[in-house]
């Protein structure tokens, strides 16, 4: 709506605007309440959310420490790194494996490949594999007949480039074919040999199609030979890139100064093998070095071991060979043992998390409320400085869920699943949390905040891991199922009520209670719109009064000075 231009007081020469603007003060005090209200709504609201927000990280907290991996972490060493090294599983115990010898290393079967161009040149990595002997343009195409009728193959080929076979793999004479370019239709001429022209089933055409080079291969990962496919201007390095593509399971190398090709399967072990068809063969001179690779052999506690890899896990140690070395140059030890200082750093990370929930939770429900400090109104913010303002606002917002029930419920909650927390252990000593030196403590005024004693919670985990993975993880009676589901259920409930961040207003009860606010907010000042308006054509009709008296005045005075 447009704000008219109003001229006041120029009869009466009283300041209408001000008049009305200190009225207007008057009759807006409803919707300062209102807005007021509303501040007061989102403060709480804010307040709530800050809260679930540190509920879900205690959550999740909760759910990452359950994995077994935080309760069982192993320390691992190697007597001699240089010879192997090791890591332990979770799963690993307190154990030792003496390896007396490793007699040879898992290995990968290896070929080197040399050739020249077609003038001897060595290869560099931009040699065009059409520059170099054996490889033949275009990609060999195999089409073969299971009618017994006549073979369909491509338009435009040329009879003399074909070769024929039966289904034997006995090659054909490709005299006794007729092969019709139009319409790509490969009929048998030799009626003697194939009565009517009918080719016989099996019988199968191979043909070169296209203008680019196909290489097949075969790796101990593929298990059969696949192809690779390159362009006609394709070089040896566009071959290494396709070589050394992931599911080739080779590894490439070019040497550059020798215009060598080094080919390595990715696997190790007497099962790695590596091959290439007739054709790869005649372009490369393919060497023999190690085609098939080797079993890491070696001794364990006297026992001997075979693997196809240099890595293998026994008694859930991972150990990785490095060298061989024989049992008169000594042998070398490999021990695990509890990882006591990494489990604490977990067990006190989530214990961490949960104090500063529970001390988030207090503060907020013992919070001072300045009851004097409501929500500034704009009119008020305008008569005061930045700092000012600051200031006001932290004394208007502190204390918005003092005394609040849901936040104490949820804290009196969490605070139960401490000591309801039990274990069926054997053990009498380590059937509860503060047996291990996890409790509230003696002193109330913490709010609940778990005391956590280092020295008896280190001294458990050494004496029984299992035990403590019990009391934290048991899905009945274990603390971290019961904190997780007591911090989503608290959520739950904040959540109906002040909503998530990003939530629409009419999905939680805190919004629906705003967005009316606002309905009513937009209400009033429509009435006040209308007042104003009903002012001024108050003011408006005393000023065109006060102008016809003046008017009559001058007249009546203007008349008796005329008479005298």
């Amino acid at each position: 709506m447009t704000t008219p231009i109003r001229f006041g007081g120029l009869a009466s020469g009283i300041d209408t605007d001000t008049i009305i603007k200190q009225l207007m003060q008057v009759e807006r005090v409803p919707v300062d309440k209102l807005e007021q209200k509303k501040q007061t709504t989102e403060w709480k609201r804010d307040a709530y959310r800050e809260i679930n927000r540190s509920l879900m990280t205690l959550r999740n907290s909760a759910v990452d420490l359950t994995f077994s991996r935080n309760f069982y972490a192993k320390t691992s060493s190697s007597s001699d790194v240089s010879k192997i090294s090791v890591t332990a599983g979770p799963s690993s115990g307190n154990s030792a494996l003496r390896i007396d010898s490793v007699t040879q290393l898992a290995t990968s079967a290896t070929t080197i490949l040399s050739a020249t161009d077609k003038n001897g040149a060595t290869l560099t990595s931009t040699t065009k594999l059409s520059d170099m002997n054996g490889f033949v343009a275009g990609q060999k195409r195999v089409i073969q007949e299971t009618a017994g009728t006549e073979l369909s193959l491509p338009k435009d080929m040329d009879l003399a480039a074909m070769t024929f076979r039966d289904a034997t793999g006995t090659a054909l004479n490709k005299a006794d074919f007729n092969y019709d370019a139009t319409t790509g239709k490969l009929t048998a001429t030799n009626t003697t040999m194939y009565p009517g022209g009918v080719i016989p089933k099996g019988v199968a055409a191979e043909y070169i199609s296209g203008t680019g080079f196909e290489v097949q291969y075969k790796s101990s990962m593929t298990g059969t030979y696949k192809k690779i496919e390159l362009s006609a201007n394709a070089t040896v390095q566009e071959l290494m890139s396709k070589l050394n593509e992931r599911d080739t399971g080779l590894s490439a190398f070019f040497e550059s100064s020798t215009g060598k090709i080094s080919l390595s399967t990715k696997e190790t072990g007497a099962n790695a093998t590596i091959d290439f068809d007739s054709s790869f063969k005649t372009a490369f001179s393919v060497g023999t070095t190690n085609p098939i690779g080797q079993n890491a052999q070696f001794k364990v506690n006297g026992i001997d071991v075979e693997r196809a890899s240099n890595t293998a896990t026994i008694d859930n140690m991972t150990l990785t060979l490095k060298s061989t070395f024989a049992s008169t140059d000594g042998a070398v030890t490999l021990s695990a043992a509890t990882d006591t200082q990494k489990i604490f750093d977990n067990i006190k990370g989530f214990v961490d998390k949960y104090n500063e929930t529970i001390d988030l939770m207090n503060k907020k429900v013992r919070e001072d409320k300045f009851r004097s400090f409501a929500p500034l109104t704009k009119a008020q913010r305008d008569e005061l400085s930045e700092d000012e303002i600051k200031k006001w606002e932290e004394k208007a917002m502190s204390g918005m869920l003092r005394g609040d029930t849901i936040v104490r419920g949820a804290m009196d909650t969490m605070r139960s699943k401490w000591s309801s927390t039990s274990s069926s252990s054997n053990d009498d000593a380590m059937k509860q949390l503060f047996q291990i030196g996890l409790s509230t403590g003696a002193d109330f005024t913490n709010g609940g905040k778990i005391e956590l004693n280092e020295e008896k919670l280190k001294a458990a985990i050494e004496k029984d891991p299992e035990q403590v993975y019990q009391l934290f993880t048991n899905e009945t009676n274990g603390l971290l199922p019961q904190i997780r589901d007591a911090a989503v259920n608290s959520r739950a409930i904040i959540t109906r009520i002040a909503g998530v961040d990003g939530a629409g207003a009419p999905t939680y009860s805190m919004g629906r209670e705003m967005t009316a606010i606002d309905t009513r907010i937009e209400r009033l000042n429509d009435l006040l719109i209308s007042k104003e308006n009903a002012y001024y054509r108050r003011f408006a009709a005393m000023e065109t009064a006060m102008n016809q008296a003046n008017s009559q005045a001058a007249s009546l005075q203007q008349f008796l000075g005329g008479g005298m």
